[in-house]
C-alpha cells in the first residue's frame, strides 16, 4: 500500500509555493505504535513514508526527541493520536506534513537528568531541555505543512514559570514555505519564536490560518525578518501579547478575531517589525490599543479568499482541532 489516501496536498498558504508539500505522498503506509517505531519511521532518510498513529504514544518520564527526516507524512487516525512527552525536530529537511495529532511536553517529569531538566535554564529559571523544550521545531525546514493538530502544556495562570516549556512550534533559522492550519494551541506561555535572536535573518515565509488560540501568554507570533501572513484565527485570552513583529519583518493580520487580548499588535526590534493590517475584529482590548493603520504591505504570492472576520470564531471553533479532518 502506497498510502497515497493519507498523502494530502497542502492547504492555501506558504507551503504551496516552492514546488508544493506532499509528505510522504507514494511513500509506504505504516502504523507506528510506540516511540521506537514512530522514531525509526520519521527518521528514515532513505524511505518515504506516511505514519499513522491511532493511539497515544509515550516514552516515560523522560520523554523524547524524534528528528524528522525528508518526505514525510505523520497523521493520526480519528481523534486519539498523542504524542506524550515526544517532540518533533524538524532540522535542514523538506517536505513535511503533521496532521491530526495532540502534542504535550507536560509529562516530562524527571528532575534529576540533565539531559532532561536544566534547574537554571537560559535566564535562571528551570526549564525541560528536551526536544529544546518544543513540541515542534523547526530549524531550515522547508515545505513544512501542520494541520488540525493540538498543542498545550498547562494554565499559564498556575503554571507561572515562562521558560519551563520553549515554544509549542518554533521556527528558526533558513525554514520557508511553511503553513500551520486549523490547529488549537491552548494553555501556555510562548507559542511561536520565528528566528531565535535578532541575529537569525532570514526571509521567512510562513501562513497560519484558521488556528484557534486561547489561554496563552504570548507570541502570536513573535516574527523577526521575512513576510508572515496570519488570517482568519481565532485568539481569547490572551495575556501579555499578541502579534509581535520584528526587526524589520512584515506581517499581514487579515480577518482574525481578538477577543480578550492584551497588547493585541506588538511593533519593536532595530529596524521595528512592521504590520499590515486589514479586516479584523478585536473586543475587550487592554494595554495598548488595537492600531488603525498598516506600516508595510506584504506581497503575498498565493491566491487566499479570506473569510470575513465575522465569521471566523465559528468556523474555527467548529474546524480547528484533531479529530475534524
Amino acid at each position: 500500500n502506497t498510502g497515497n489516501e493519507l498523502a494530502l496536498q497542502a492547504g492555501s498558504g506558504y507551503a504551496t509555493q516552492n514546488g508544493g508539500t506532499n509528505g510522504g505522498s507514494g511513500g509506504i503506509l505504516v502504523t507506528a505504535t510506540n516511540f521506537t517505531q514512530l522514531k525509526q519511521y520519521l527518521e528514515s532518510t532513505t524511505t518515504n513514508y506516511v505514519v499513522k498513529v491511532t493511539q497515544t504514544i509515550y516514552n516515560g518520564e523522560k520523554g523524547g526527541s524524534i528528528r524528522v527526516a525528508n518526505n514525510k507524512t505523520l497523521v493520526g487516525v480519528g481523534n486519539q493520536a498523542f504524542l506524550d512527552g515526544i517532540g518533533l525536530s524538524i532540522i535542514n529537511a523538506r517536505n513535511v506534513i503533521i496532521r491530526n495529532v495532540r502534542f504535550s511536553m507536560v509529562s516530562i517529569t524527571n528532575r534529576t537528568d540533565p539531559a532532561v531538566y536544566d534547574i537554571d535554564g537560559d535566564e535562571g529559571r528551570p526549564q525541560i531541555i528536551v526536544n529544546g523544550g518544543d513540541c515542534v521545531s523547526i530549524d531550515g525546514g522547508t515545505n513544512i505543512w501542520i494541520d488540525h493538530c493540538e498543542f498545550s502544556s498547562e494554565n499559564p495562570a498556575v503554571q507561572t514559570n515562562q521558560d519551563l516549556y520553549d515554544g509549542l512550534v518554533d521556527i528558526k533559522g533558513n525554514s520557508a514555505f511553511i503553513t500551520l492550519s486549523w490547529n488549537y494551541f491552548h494553555d501556555h506561555h510562548k507559542t511561536h519564536l520565528v528566528g531565535s535572536s535578532d541575529s537569525d535573518n532570514y526571509d521567512r515565509r510562513i501562513t497560519w490560518h484558521h488556528n484557534h488560540y486561547s489561554n496563552i501568554k504570548s507570541r502570536l507570533p513573535l516574527y523577526r525578518y521575512g513576510t508572515g501572513h496570519f488570517v482568519n484565527n481565532y485568539l481569547v485570552n490572551i495575556g501579555s501579547g499578541g502579534c509581535n513583529s520584528r526587526n524589520g519583518a512584515c506581517l499581514k493580520v487579515e480577518s482574525n478575531v481578538f477577543e480578550t487580548v492584551r497588547n493585541p499588535i506588538v511593533s519593536d526590534g532595530n529596524p521595528a517589525g512592521q504590520f499590515q493590517l486589514t479586516g479584523n475584529l478585536s473586543s475587550n482590548i487592554t494595554g495598548t490599543a488595537f492600531p488603525a493603520t498598516s506600516t508595510c504591505t506584504a506581497s503575498i504570492p498565493y491566491n487566499f479568499v479570506a473569510d470575513a472576520a465575522s465569521d471566523v470564531k465559528a468556523k474555527v471553533l467548529q474546524g480547528a482541532g484533531v479529530g475534524k479532518l
